[in-house]
């Protein structure tokens, strides 16, 4: 058998062959197709577990009603910092919360702090205290 040479003639007109022959062109994406392809991408995607997407009572008084410590964890999985997660995490919530929950507060690296709107929780009292049954009492029976 015989070796072939480096750069021979044989790989040269090969590679002349190659160029010349035409390329087939990929096809085009729109922009929405791509769009689609990435929400498909990002809806599958699990970077973290429910745990890590825990909403917990607040540890203290001033960090409001709740807490989400999900943007420390995902942060790094996303490639971003916590505080910059929390932010994106904190637009995704607010037209979900906003009835409800004054703004959230993007506390020290990353920490989201939740407080229920005294507006909303004078309401939810009003209103369990007319849903209230005989004897005003709420959601108890009448002791007799």
């Amino acid at each position: 058998k015989k070796k072939k040479k480096k750069g021979s003639d044989g790989d040269a007109a090969a590679a002349a062959a190659e160029e010349e022959a035409p390329k087939a062109e990929e096809p085009k994406m729109s922009e929405g197709e791509k769009q689609s392809i990435l929400d498909a991408a990002v809806a599958a995607a699990k970077p973290f577990s429910e745990l890590d997407t825990a909403v917990t009572a607040a540890t203290k008084a001033e960090f409001g009603d709740y807490q989400c410590n999900a943007a420390m964890s995902l942060a790094k999985n996303v490639g971003m910092s916590p505080r910059d997660c929390a932010a994106k995490i904190v637009e995704g919530l607010r037209p979900y919360i906003a009835d409800f929950m004054d703004e959230p507060e993007i506390a020290g690296p990353g920490f989201i702090n939740l407080r229920f709107k005294e507006e909303y929780l004078a309401n939810a009292v009003k209103s369990m205290s007319e849903d209230a049954g005989p004897g005003g009492r709420l959601a108890l029976p009448p002791v007799s």
